[in-house]
């Protein structure tokens, strides 16, 4: 059970109404929607920033979502896991290259550009004092300054709001989190 109490359906706008209803589509659970939904225009500013970073940015949808899956591994997240998008699925994403994640860094399967992306998002999610200037200079073989800065907020967005819905205790998003050892 959530530790805030979830907004009424019946006090919400259509709007938020109707972006609730996407969430509950997409991921099979909109409990943490509706906890944020409590302060609408908040969470209309959010989405008005968070989709289009997602979605429309400078990195192609398959790399989104294995650097989002990969920080969705380390923080244990079922529900974000669980989640699936067409269109990474269409930019070829596959279940197999999910599944390797783990170890990205030792599989032929990924590219050394997704490689440096998904092995940097893994270390901001696990110990994020453990990323060097190395690591900037493996992105930087990669990618563009601009690249790089999305990259990271992208990131920090896939960590932070995991573990806030984490911490909210929001239906099918209590993750474990591992602390760095």
């Amino acid at each position: 059970m959530s530790r805030i109490p979830l907004a009424e359906r019946d006090e919400l706008s259509p709007e938020i109404l109707e972006f609730i209803d996407q969430i509950e589509e997409t991921t099979g659970d909109s409990t943490a929607m509706q906890v944020l939904a409590r302060r609408p225009e908040m969470i209309t500013a959010y989405a008005e920033f968070y989709w289009p970073l997602q979605t429309t940015g400078l990195h192609n949808r398959k790399l989104v979502e294995l650097v989002r899956l990969a920080v969705a591994q380390i923080n244990q997240c079922p529900n974000c896991l669980a989640a699936r998008y067409e269109d990474a699925f269409e930019d070829g994403l596959t279940e197999k290259l999910i599944s390797q994640l783990p170890k990205a860094e030792q599989t032929a399967d990924f590219s050394e550009r997704e490689k440096s992306a998904i092995v940097f998002a893994q270390k901001m999610a696990k110990d994020h004092f453990s990323v060097t200037d190395d690591d900037f200079e493996r992105l930087y073989r990669h990618f563009t300054i601009d690249e790089v800065v999305e990259l990271n907020m992208l990131i920090s967005q896939f960590v932070g709001i995991g573990r806030m819905l984490a911490v909210i205790n929001a239906k099918n998003t209590v993750c474990e989190l591992q602390t760095g050892s």
